[in-house]
């Protein structure tokens, strides 16, 4: 009984994998991406601002653009990025967010911010 579970286990995930369609990164629509974080960045106060990603990695660096429109822009980034693979490393891309001039802008983070509490 328990071979057949296992065996049962590996071809549901074996046919699972084989129809899986797998998305890898469009660089002309992550460029896209990055131009269109420009659009956004209106605001009225330090609140209607937020960071999101750059591109696809964490090491990208993050930007400042309007809350309001994160999670469309956050859409358009997975769709662009797809399953790419990432480095793994340390990166100190954090920033703070603050409207200025009524654009949203962003300065990086202190390396304090980055050190063990």
């Amino acid at each position: 009984m328990k071979n057949l579970i296992v065996l049962s286990f590996f071809v549901f995930t074996l046919v699972g994998c084989a129809s899986y369609n797998v998305h890898m990164q469009d660089p002309q629509k992550v460029a896209d991406y990055q131009e269109s974080l420009s659009d956004y960045k209106s605001c009225k106060t330090d609140a209607d601002c937020t960071a999101i990603s750059k591109g696809c990695c964490p090491c990208d660096g993050q930007e400042a653009v309007n809350q309001k429109y994160a999670e469309k822009l956050n859409k358009k980034r997975l769709n662009a990025c797809g399953v790419g693979p990432c480095t793994l490393q340390m990166c100190y891309t954090d920033i703070n967010v603050s409207c200025v001039n009524k654009v949203c802008t962003g300065t990086p983070k202190e390396m304090s911010y980055y050190s063990v509490r």
